[in-house]
């Protein structure tokens, strides 16, 4: 029974990191034009490469770290600091603006995303998608 539950568990994870990776090649341009609304051009960049990586079915763990911190800027972590110019962007967007909205919803699914890659890995299984091999 264990063992099933296990199981269960880890398909759970492989169905929500599927999930995370369509929602990147479906909607990745929302990600980027949120990235690029609170932090610039090179949060865009960077919210870019990732969305690349699910379309190509690349291994998105390899940018863990680029998704912790998109993570971070969505959820609004940058702007305590009023000298950073994430703060500045944030304090010029109205919080009835849909694309806030969108932010929110963005941090939320790579929150989920992120952890689900995550326990894949800890699990040893590979993070990229459909089974296909990584470039």
């Amino acid at each position: 029974m264990k063992h099933e539950t296990k199981i269960n568990s880890l398909l759970r994870i492989m169905k929500i990191a599927d999930a995370f990776r369509h929602w990147l090649c479906q909607d990745g341009d929302t990600l980027v034009a949120s990235a690029d609304l609170l932090g610039g051009s090179t949060w865009a960049l960077r919210a870019s490469a990732v969305v690349d990586c699910a379309g190509e079915g690349g291994d998105l763990h390899t940018h863990r770290r680029t998704l912790a911190r998109l993570a971070q800027l969505l959820r609004l972590e940058f702007v305590d600091d009023l000298s950073r110019p994430e703060a500045a962007r944030f304090a010029a967007l109205h919080p009835d603006d849909p694309r806030a909205t969108e932010a929110m919803l963005c941090a939320d699914a790579i929150s989920r995303g992120k952890r689900a890659l995550e326990a894949l890995w800890l699990a040893g299984l590979p993070s990229h998608g459909h089974g296909e091999e990584v470039r």
